[in-house]
């Protein structure tokens, strides 16, 4: 033995993704509005890019990824109907943690066979939703706030005026 050892590399966990995700990341970014911080903080990009995957399949993906890039980046460039509705779906799928239903036009362009229905696609897909974070909340029943957090308004709301006194009032 010489002493020496091989750290293994370590194991990103469940939910994160390997570096082979950016680019669905990249393309997360583009959709949602949200940097690839606060997408790869969910936890969700190996679960969402691989929904996308099983529910569009890798030739559609390739379509709306050469469609993307064929508008500039500019997701509302995209004119093809199929690679819009993919669009739509993979933004729903980061703000709500649904996989939506599927225009019929679509589901019938992509010759799938899995059901065209809407779908939760991880109990933590709820709780990591980015809808809650466009207006500082928090998922009901899953991430409260903390104690006392209702006693100061969320940041971005808009200041009341203090409440003036009258003169001579007591």
């Amino acid at each position: 033995m010489n002493g020496r050892h091989a750290v293994p590399a370590p194991d990103p966990g469940p939910g994160a993704a390997p570096p082979d995700h950016a680019g669905f990341v990249a393309v997360s970014v583009r959709l949602t509005g949200f940097d690839e911080f606060d997408l790869r903080g969910t936890g969700l990009v190996r679960l969402y890019h691989d929904t996308t995957v099983e529910q569009v399949g890798r030739p559609a993906v390739g379509r709306f990824l050469a469609d993307l890039d064929a508008a500039g980046g500019d997701p509302d460039g995209i004119t093809d109907e199929t690679s819009r509705d993919i669009a739509r779906a993979i933004t729903h799928l980061w703000y709500l943690g649904v996989w939506p239903q599927l225009a019929p036009s679509t589901h019938a362009a992509l010759r799938r066979e899995q059901a065209n229905t809407a779908f939760v696609a991880s109990p933590e897909a709820y709780t990591e939703g980015l809808v809650w974070r466009t207006f500082h909340g928090h998922p009901p029943g899953a991430k409260p706030p903390g104690h006392g957090t209702w006693a100061t308004p969320p940041p971005g709301a808009p200041v009341r005026p203090a409440a003036r006194r009258r003169e001579g009032a007591a």
